[in-house]
């Protein structure tokens, strides 16, 4: 943003004041002028806000400080720079400390000293804006990332719910150096083998615990050949066996996924009771 478009508004009761203002201020900035508290606030209503607020301290009906006060409160981000002779000094400093002036200038001033001043508050005012923008940007995109955060639950509810009520259990498994380590199991798990899927995520050797003797050597060597990255998808069938001991016959669909250096790093699959298969 160039300077000329910052908007400042000057506010003096003296015409030779008001006069130097606009000779020092008005090639740089997009300036407006007034001779009292009262006019500055109509400006501010009518045509605010102002990025920079630059006023006389010694004033009729409201000194500058006063005025600062009430553009803080209804234009917060304005900033103010206050001007005043060398009797004003103590009460521009405490007008300083209370945070309604960001700077004072002293009468009589330097055309360059009164140009810095206001070109400092630009800046800050800048600062603000840009501090505001980011804030309600963040604020925009934290909102838009809570929407898409409970469609993705929403959709992992109606997905769980899915595979609940599905024949197949879906299950994946981590791949570290050739050995297996389940990382998900479906909720469904439990009406296939009648062992909670904890048990078999806890403990990588559970399932193929559970395979039957005879069954075993097939079931291992299709394990070995995906993980050595020999394949990408097998179907094996084999038993395991049931909590309450029996055994039942299942499909196994495993696909294996790779690196891009063609490493195995993971199982998924889904186990398919067959046992009722005529």
């Amino acid at each position: 943003m160039d300077d000329r478009d910052i908007k400042v508004l000057c506010v003096d009761d003296q015409v030779d004041a008001m006069s130097l203002m606009e000779r020092h201020l008005g090639a740089y900035f997009d300036c407006t002028f007034t001779d009292s508290p009262m006019a500055a606030l109509e400006a501010l209503e009518q045509s605010g806000p102002y990025a920079v607020v630059v006023t006389d301290f010694i004033m009729p009906d409201m000194d500058g400080v006063e005025l600062l006060q009430i553009v803080k409160q209804r234009w917060p981000d304005s900033i103010g720079v206050m001007v005043t002779a060398m009797d004003d000094q103590d009460v521009a400093i405490a007008a300083l400390h209370d945070g309604k002036v960001h700077r004072f200038v002293r009468k009589p001033w330097e055309p360059d000293e009164i140009v810095r001043a206001v070109t400092e508050a630009a800046g800050y005012f800048r600062l603000v804006q840009n501090e505001r923008a980011l804030r309600e940007q963040l604020a925009r995109t934290n909102a838009e990332l809570d929407e898409k955060v409970q469609d993705l639950d929403e959709a992992n509810e109606l997905l769980e719910y899915w595979v609940e009520f599905s024949p197949a259990v879906l299950y994946s498994s981590s791949c570290e150096d050739g050995r297996l380590r389940p990382s998900y199991i479906s909720k469904n798990f439990h009406r296939l083998t009648g062992f909670e899927r904890t048990a078999a995520i806890i403990d990588p050797q559970f399932w193929s615990g559970l395979v039957h003797p005879d069954d075993t050597k097939d079931y291992d060597d299709t394990i070995a050949e995906l993980v050595g990255g020999d394949g990408t998808h097998v179907v094996v069938e084999y038993r395991v066996r049931h909590r309450d001991g029996n055994y039942l016959t299942v499909i196994d669909s495993i696909r294996a996924v790779h690196d891009a250096d063609g490493k195995t790093i993971e199982l998924v699959g889904a186990w398919l009771d067959v046992s009722a298969r005529s």
